[in-house]
């Protein structure tokens, strides 16, 4: 087992990847790119322009689902019996692997996918002023709104990669589960400490008082909110991601 860092160690196991999933990935983008051209041509049938916020949506719904599909897709080997332990025993360390995954999953991904989208935009935009007779609009691809998006999907490739490395069987439905009883876990804790630390204000009561304390909350501590949600689906989850793979190893 190698225990240097050695970015062309992961280098190589990206390649690996890619090269073994280069069916899938292939059809996955096609697929991705015929839906995303069919969501535009629908966007400027209906008000003959396609607007960023109109191919934004059109993006991020190609975008999440398959970038979910193919994390899942790059951690399979992990669960099979006949080929993980071959996995296990390639000359690369395990935070390696979890660099390669997640710059496969999300990076390299992210870049690609964006590429495909502008290619597929652009495209759809010519058939629309040639075929649906569009207006000829200047789109802003890369809007402040796409850094939103490609931030929020880092959040969710990391959870989505641990999800990924931890269930044998019914990985998406598992993860999907686990998730949901964690968002309402967090959203009870949210509610009783809110009401625990304000319930001087009336905040069950319907007073102007607790609206108002609600308000000056929510600008105050959201912030702060961010930050701790966003190190536990962030940073953290690589760090399980990481243990998962040890745990597997051993």
């Amino acid at each position: 087992m190698a225990r240097e860092f050695e970015i062309s160690r992961i280098i190589q196991f990206i390649r690996r990847d890619i090269t073994l999933s280069r069916g899938g990935i292939i059809t996955s983008m096609l697929v991705a790119g015929i839906l995303l051209f069919l969501l535009c041509l629908v966007n400027m049938a209906w008000d003959k322009k396609l607007s960023s916020d109109e191919f934004l949506g059109s993006f991020a719904l190609c975008f999440f689902p398959l970038g979910i599909l193919y994390t899942f897709a790059i951690c399979r080997e992990f669960h099979n019996p006949k080929l993980n332990h071959a996995y296990l025993s390639l000359p690369i360390s395990n935070y390696e692997r979890v660099v390669g995954k997640w710059l496969n999953g999300y990076l390299l991904y992210t870049l690609v996918f964006s590429f495909l989208s502008v290619s597929v935009g652009l495209f759809a935009m010519i058939v629309g002023i040639s075929i649906l007779g569009a207006d000829f609009t200047i789109t802003s691809f890369f809007s402040w709104d796409y850094w939103k998006v490609i931030g929020l999907y880092f959040f969710i490739q990391s959870t989505f990669m641990v999800g990924a490395l931890s269930f044998a069987k019914n990985r998406i439905g598992k993860t999907l589960l686990v998730l949901g009883v964690l968002f309402i876990g967090f959203l009870l804790f949210n509610f009783i400490s809110f009401g625990i630390l304000n319930h001087d204000f009336g905040i069950f009561t319907g007073e102007s008082s607790g609206s108002e304390a609600f308000d000056r909350a929510s600008q105050d501590f959201s912030l702060i909110g961010k930050w701790f949600y966003g190190l536990i689906f962030g940073p953290l989850m690589l760090l399980v991601a990481y243990l998962k793979m040890t745990e597997k190893e051993v």
